[in-house]
């Protein structure tokens, strides 16, 4: 049975005909972006001159934010196929392996779907497994053509491959186990060659997103340039009309904000997910310490934080017109304190990775000890004492102690995990007990669970290249963004100066002479200058704000790809708006030196 295209599958998860798709979701789409831009229209003073979206830019406004809309609903059932896609395939390797150990022994299952019907605690995969079992119990339809069936519409072209075996495989009537133990390769390498797929896919949209923001960082120089010599005002103006003054330029930073969160979803919805640290309710020393540090953190933050508002409200008018030297540091300076926990969970990503690393070994060593001595757990964990695992001998010494004072084995190994604080330690060390005992051939289990995590980690090790090429491309991207935006601002505020110093001298010499001035083509900022300083004053504001949410996007799309979680994330954000407000102080002070120079 041939698998559907993918916007088909998309559909079909939303459980309704495609017309219907349109009609409710992107055509309701559309109309809620038309009436908010309609709202937005009339509540800032309609398209007269003066208002706030008068003339184009009410135009612009009402086309982009319907079509917007639009193409977000009709993108968002592929992102959350994708998503569901990676979250199918992320299970695969556990869930094979697990399947893989079970059919080694008497587990009780008659058929294949005896043992898929184990498997609850593996997400979007258990889903797909109900899906099955819906159609088999409900619908009384044979197992072989239940599985085509949920393999026509999975969003994961892994899972469907691996269904379609599964159904020739118990057409064909060959036995549970060789089934099991033959797909153990063969998904391994499917998956690889898919994880590759999508990190090429990544770098991909890595291309992609760095002309996507270059292309708005054009778009906010034009809007820059054009609010400095093009709209004119008074420091007396209302908000509605400073807020006019400003319109084209909120516009592009609209549609500059579009393009990091459009970027975040994309990559999250592509990016394989990959858990570092395990989930569970134990208190370890680190995970005492890292809460004391966020608590210590988050009340210097806040100290920081009142301390920083008072200065910037007390001295406003000094800090706002230096706020491209100043703006993004007094951002980053209360924040600073959770770089704190931020380098706390760091250091534990390295440590979980590198115990990870251990671990093929240690769990191998365990299953030949275990199938050679057969003794009690104690004793064989005793025996691999004198073997050198690396940052797991901690946590195994500590595994023995508890053990040996006659402790809840099952008690003892969760104590193990949460020592380990793996994800990948977690998940196996359950599957191997469960195994080892269900099967009575620990050998043979811990080889395949060996096996399993040394292809997960060399997966790793593919993707850690990926995630240095992204934090590359993002930080050289957010300094040549700060830069290219600094440069702007001096532009126009060398521009705005010369322009409004020509504009009083002919005031001064002939009035009449604006009107005559370059055949009649003469600026508004030539005939009122007063408002120069004060949008040059709200760009460099503006500006700050759009480069927090590049900051926050690269921030979480280089994590993601890294593996961290959202405590590094942060700390993550934090690091490179520091990184951006020192490009920014530099290059302020650098192109003031060069404009005065150049000036003289």
């Amino acid at each position: 049975m041939q698998r559907m295209p993918m916007w088909q599958i998309a559909i079909r998860r939303l459980e309704m005909p495609v017309s219907r798709f349109i009609l409710l979701f992107v055509g309701g789409s559309f109309t809620i972006g038309l009436i908010f831009s309609l709202s937005i229209i009339f509540l800032t003073g309609g398209l007269a001159e003066g208002a706030l979206f008068s003339g184009f830019s009410g135009i612009l406004l009402l086309i982009l934010l319907p079509i917007i809309a639009a193409l977000g609903s009709m993108a968002f059932p592929l992102l959350e196929v994708t998503r569901a896609a990676n979250m199918i395939e992320r299970e695969m390797h556990m869930f094979i392996t697990r399947m893989g150990i079970l059919s080694l022994g008497e587990v009780g299952a008659q058929t294949i779907f005896d043992i898929l019907k184990q498997m609850r605690d593996y997400g979007e995969l258990a889903s797909e497994v109900q899906r099955i079992e819906t159609l088999v119990d409900k619908w009384n339809t044979s197992l072989p053509e239940a599985a085509r069936i949920v393999a026509q519409q999975s969003p994961s072209p892994l899972w469907t491959d691996f269904l379609d075996r599964m159904a020739f495989s118990i057409e064909a009537g060959q036995p549970i186990d060789e089934f099991m133990r033959s797909e153990q390769e063969t998904v391994a390498e499917q998956y690889n060659t898919l994880y590759d797929t999508r990190l090429e896919s990544v770098d991909t949209m890595q291309e992609i997103y760095v002309s996507m923001v270059t292309a708005g960082l054009f778009g906010l120089i034009i809007a820059g340039i054009h609010l400095v010599l093009f709209e004119v005002g008074g420091e007396n103006d209302a908000p509605i009309e400073v807020a006019a003054r400003l319109r084209f330029l909120l516009l592009a930073s609209f549609l500059f904000l579009i393009i990091q969160a459009a970027a975040m979803l994309a990559f999250r919805a592509t990016i394989p997910r990959d858990l570092i640290f395990a989930r569970d309710e134990l208190d370890t020393p680190f995970r005492i310490n890292f809460r004391r540090a966020l608590l210590a953190s988050g009340a210097v933050s806040g100290v920081l934080l009142l301390v920083t508002l008072y200065v910037v409200t007390s001295s406003w008018s000094e800090i706002s017109t230096q706020w491209d030297r100043y703006g993004l540091i007094l951002l980053a300076a209360p924040l600073s304190p959770f770089l704190v926990p931020a380098w706390l969970i760091r250091k534990e990503e390295v440590n979980v990775l590198r115990r990870d690393g251990a671990y093929p070994d240690f769990i191998r060593a365990l299953g030949g000890t275990a199938q050679a001595r057969s003794a009690e757990p104690s004793a064989t964990i005793k025996a691999l004492r004198g073997v050198d695992f690396g940052m797991l001998d901690y946590s195994i010494d500590r595994l023995e102690r508890r053990l040996s004072t006659r402790i809840d084995s099952d008690r003892a190994w969760d104590y193990f995990n949460a020592d380990t604080n793996s994800a990948v330690i977690s998940r196996y060390t359950r599957i191997y007990i469960e195994g080892s005992q269900s099967s009575g051939k620990p050998a043979a289990t811990a080889e395949m669970v060996s096996r399993s995590v040394g292809n997960l980690l060399s997966l790793r090790r593919r993707r850690s290249l990926s995630a240095s090429t992204m934090w590359g491309v993002a930080l050289g991207l957010l300094i040549a963004s700060v830069t290219s935006l600094n440069v702007t601002i001096s532009i126009v505020l060398q521009l705005g100066e010369a322009i409004a110093g020509v504009a009083t001298n002919l005031t001064e010499t002939d009035v009449g002479a604006l009107q005559d001035f370059g055949s009649g083509v003469a600026l508004p900022v030539m005939e009122d200058a007063g408002s120069v300083d004060d949008n040059i004053r709200m760009f460099k504001i503006i500006v700050s704000i759009l480069v927090l949410g590049q900051v926050i996007a690269v921030s979480a799309i280089a994590t993601r790809l890294r593996g961290g979680g959202k405590t590094s994330a942060a700390g993550q954000a934090i690091q490179l708006l520091w990184i951006a407000g020192i490009t920014s102080w530099i290059t302020a002070v650098v192109l003031e030196g060069a404009s005065s120079v150049f000036g003289v």
